[in-house]
């Protein structure tokens, strides 16, 4: 039979299980959709090597018709279905691994990581040497490797074309939450503060990024926010006020309330970026301030769990797990990036780490 490429191999896997399981074939945007494909083109063209090849039928002007053909079905679910990924037998923990983040997340087993912090190359807002990713199957399979319980977070910002926002930040929440199985937790901004840089003259100076953080299950398996709390403005002091406007309309009387020295943080993350972090994690084009997967590590995970960053970068998120006596996982397509996260770690900690 001839041999099919990799993208035909997955629009026939999808193909075969849904006529199999439905009893009819898949729409194209069925089709799309599953494989995160923004083109319905592209389907088409898929389909057609496919029926050019012989392993499918396909009668014009039927939206569903989509016939295998008997006598090769048996061989093409050999090759192509039956191909289970080896997962590891152990975590390869304190670990930097080069490879794609999807295929890597593969080998990692069911429900056995405590927490993702990570910021995905989004949008070409810095090159990252010619590397892509599908955002929709990594929300996948971090959904899979994580437990119930566990969090991922992820900073993201939308790039600006033509005077108008990408939405890409928006539409992975979107992605995550209807077809991963997430639920957003909560929402925050990490507001920058470092250099100017508002060389935009119809344009505002953007100095924020969204950090979504999704949530597995019902509920966090742990969460500790007192490391997170900041000064008070009037800690210490007595004030009057709380005249707070119950749900009914009715009015709470004021009263004199002595202020907490600590209070809760909120949804806006501040950080100073400029200054922050040595050489070799400025030779990375897209890094955040090492304080921020800190702050999410002694929030979100539990001791001695384990954090992973798919897009491991110059590896701020191990190094912040690592100081904090948490394991971590690092993968990184990029094999210069996997080398300056390893290299960086090596020459900042006494951590033993192994490169894969």
């Amino acid at each position: 039979m001839p041999t099919l490429t990799p993208k035909q191999k997955q629009v026939f896997d999808f193909t075969f299980s849904f006529i199999k399981s439905e009893g009819f074939a898949p729409s194209i945007n069925e089709i799309r959709n599953n494989l995160g494909l923004k083109s319905v083109a592209t389907i088409h063209q898929h389909l057609q090597a496919l029926e050019k090849k012989g392993y499918i039928k396909r009668e014009k002007n039927q939206k569903r018709y989509i016939e295998l053909t008997a006598e090769i079905s048996p061989i093409v679910k050999q090759e192509i279905i039956i191909n289970p990924v080896k997962k590891y037998d152990v975590l390869p923990l304190n670990t930097i691994i080069h490879g794609d983040a999807v295929e890597e997340l593969k080998k990692i087993p069911d429900n056995s990581i405590d927490l993702v912090v990570t910021s995905p190359p989004y949008d070409d807002i810095r090159t990252y040497n010619g590397f892509t990713l599908n955002l929709s199957a990594i929300g996948k399979e971090i959904f899979r490797v994580l437990k119930q319980g566990g969090m991922a977070a992820m900073v993201i910002q939308d790039s600006t074309k033509n005077f108008g926002k990408t939405l890409t930040s928006f539409k992975t929440i979107i992605d995550w939450c209807d077809n991963a199985g997430f639920k957003l937790f909560e929402t925050t901004i990490y507001r920058k503060y470092g250099a100017e840089g508002a060389w935009w003259n119809k344009r505002f100076r953007v100095d924020h990024e969204y950090i979504p953080i999704f949530l597995k299950g019902e509920r966090p398996q742990y969460f500790n926010k007192e490391p997170l709390k900041i000064p008070s403005k009037w800690g210490g002091k007595t004030l009057t006020g709380g005249g707070t406007r119950l749900t009914n309309g009715t009015r709470i009387a004021t009263r004199p309330i002595k202020i907490n020295l600590m209070k809760c943080r909120g949804t806006v993350w501040e950080y100073l970026t400029a200054g922050d972090g040595t050489r070799l994690k400025h030779q990375h084009p897209a890094t955040f301030p090492d304080k921020l997967p800190r702050d999410l590590i002694q929030c979100f995970c539990p001791p001695k769990g384990v954090v992973l960053d798919p897009f491991v970068g110059s590896g701020t998120t191990a190094l912040a797990a690592i100081n904090l006596d948490k394991n971590y996982i690092g993968i990184d397509i990029s094999k210069e990036y996997c080398e300056l996260a390893t290299k960086r770690i090596r020459e900042e900690t006494e951590n033993n780490i192994q490169l894969l």
